[in-house]
């Protein structure tokens, strides 16, 4: 029963990443297609901007499917784990555009600075 209460505890604290799903505000009338971004890990605070419209904010996923893009060459803006990345990418409107996409690591920097500060305090204090 312990390891149900771990891996319970687990995700609460990480947060179970979801798969984002949204719409871009095309004219009814325009040709579209679907764009789906698959990144290579869970990532926190995602943002996409298609053609200068953002359509996904702040979301914590591994998958994000936008569907309605108009066709042709759509310009990709997108932000994860404090880093961002644009790009250029063709819709089509028969099949799913997939791009597979790398993310850095959440960065932890701040914590690994705090706990060696502390950790240096310490020693100092220790060895004076």
């Amino acid at each position: 029963m312990s390891v149900k209460w771990f891996v319970l505890v687990m995700c609460l604290v990480a947060g179970c990443a979801k798969d984002v799903r949204a719409r871009f505000p095309s004219q009814p009338d325009t040709p579209t297609g679907t764009l789906i971004l698959a990144l290579a890990q869970p990532a926190s605070g995602v943002m996409v901007s298609v053609n200068g419209t953002l359509v996904v904010e702040d979301a914590h996923t591994e998958r994000v499917v936008i569907e309605g893009v108009p066709i042709g060459t759509g310009e990709v803006i997108m932000a994860a784990n404090g880093s961002d990345k644009a790009f250029h990418v063709w819709i089509d409107s028969e099949r799913p555009t997939t791009v597979p996409l790398g993310v850095p690591d959440e960065s932890s920097g701040f914590l690994k600075s705090l706990a060696g500060s502390l950790l240096t305090i310490v020693v100092y204090s220790l060895l004076h």
